[in-house]
């Protein structure tokens, strides 16, 4: 098995790729936490951050035969970390800080638990930055677009596959920002930072219209957006699952979007993200149902 670990901080069509895989191989992706190890212990705090140095991104990797109109399919098989990551409050983010001190804990990873304070839960290892190059521009690693990246989904998992529209030839794939857990919104602006190890298996799916990246679990489909305001990252997943739902059902424009007000559902990945940085960031998802085709591939 292939594994890579030189991290970028931009996904560029220009960048050199770490690697060259074909479709249907499987790599390992090894990571550094998105404070790029600056974290260490809890006397530092994220005012001493070097934030040109974060959300790191392993990669990006080549993969063979794809062209600008494929769909390039993540098949996330497991995802590992290490036995420590931090949580930090961070300046200006996030709605408690005006009455929060800088604070840093470094959690302990412990036979499947994470531990804070007098409390502990089960892991829940997720991937916070992953997508491919785009075409128009380079995009931080920090930032998010429809091309994925820091989409920051707590349901990208061991497990399931992510699909990314692919905008230039070889997609150039990477990932990294694990999180031990991290809630919905990830709402001081980051979860359990920690490092680890990811395997995955890349396919390819040909000339299919794919406009924003798809998160597939055992039982739905979920549309990763972003948007300057909530209501334009939702109304953009929906306006995508709503064609993808009327493509693939052969439904009219009008059922599919009452199909859609009795079945559709929504959950917030990352709600601190500056306008900059590509704003909110949602997920919007409709259950798989027995009989019907797929709603990609």
């Amino acid at each position: 098995m292939l594994t890579v670990e030189k991290t970028t901080y931009t996904f560029s069509k220009n960048a050199e790729p770490v690697a060259h895989v074909k479709p249907m191989d499987i790599l390992e992706f090894i990571t550094v936490d998105c404070f790029g190890n600056q974290i260490k212990k809890e006397t530092d705090l994220a005012e001493v951050i070097d934030w040109e140095r974060v959300n790191p991104a392993t990669g990006p990797v080549f993969v063979e035969g794809a062209e600008k109109g494929d769909v390039l399919a993540v098949d996330i098989l497991d995802i590992t970390v290490n036995e420590a990551g931090a949580v930090c409050t961070i300046p200006d983010c996030g709605p408690f800080i005006e009455k929060s001190e800088l604070r840093t804990h470094i959690i302990q990873v412990k036979d499947g638990y994470v531990h804070f304070k007098d409390m502990k839960w089960p892991i829940k290892p997720m991937i916070g930055v992953i997508g491919c190059a785009h075409d128009e521009r380079d995009i931080p690693t920090g930032h998010v677009y429809n091309h994925g990246g820091n989409m920051d989904s707590a349901i990208i998992t061991k497990g399931v596959t992510v699909w990314f529209p692919v905008r230039v030839k070889g997609a150039l794939l990477a990932l990294g920002d694990l999180h031990a857990t991290m809630g919905d919104g990830e709402v001081i602006g980051n979860g359990i930072e920690i490092g680890g190890r990811v395997v995955v298996r890349v396919r390819l799916l040909k000339n299919f219209e794919l406009n924003w990246p798809i998160t597939e679990t055992e039982t739905d489909f979920f549309v990763n957006t972003c948007g300057a305001t909530c209501d334009e990252a939702i109304e953009a997943g929906y306006r995508e699952m709503h064609r993808l739902i009327s493509n693939a059902y052969d439904w009219d424009y009008t059922d599919a979007g009452m199909y859609m007000t009795m079945r559709g559902f929504l959950s917030a990945n990352q709600a601190c993200l500056t306008d900059e940085a590509g704003g909110n960031t949602f997920r919007i998802g409709t259950p798989k149902h027995a009989g019907k085709k797929r709603l990609i591939g």
